[in-house]
């Protein structure tokens, strides 16, 4: 009786973790030195701006809290000139935020 106490115990302790956990991305280098955000889900489509590594980024949808995907593509919202750095992850300016497209490929991704 002990031992499925215990265990349901620490059940609750993981699951309530895992949902406080936040993540956060970030554009990963390229030989390039960029990552372009585009109008729509292909390299056919606009470039919106060079976003540079390690800028953040969130997959996030606002309205719908989930990701939004086309094939190899995510949905994504940009904020200019925010790093993370090893022992800091900014919280970007909605002022200055883009959204647009961006390749899953060159996303990094993490949990804080």
């Amino acid at each position: 009786m002990l031992r499925k106490s215990l265990l349901g115990l620490l059940l609750l302790a993981v699951a309530t973790a895992t949902a406080d956990a936040r993540y956060a991305c970030a554009v990963k280098s390229t030989p390039d030195g960029f990552v372009a955000l585009r109008e729509g889900p292909s390299t056919r489509n606009k470039m919106l701006v060079r976003m540079r590594p390690q800028e953040l980024v969130n997959i996030m949808h606002p309205d719908t809290e989930d990701l939004k995907r086309s094939r190899d593509w995510l949905w994504a919202r940009w904020y200019p000139g925010t790093r993370r750095t090893a022992d800091h992850t900014p919280t970007g300016d909605e002022r200055t935020m883009r959204s647009g497209w961006v390749h899953d490929k060159f996303i990094d991704c993490f949990e804080e």
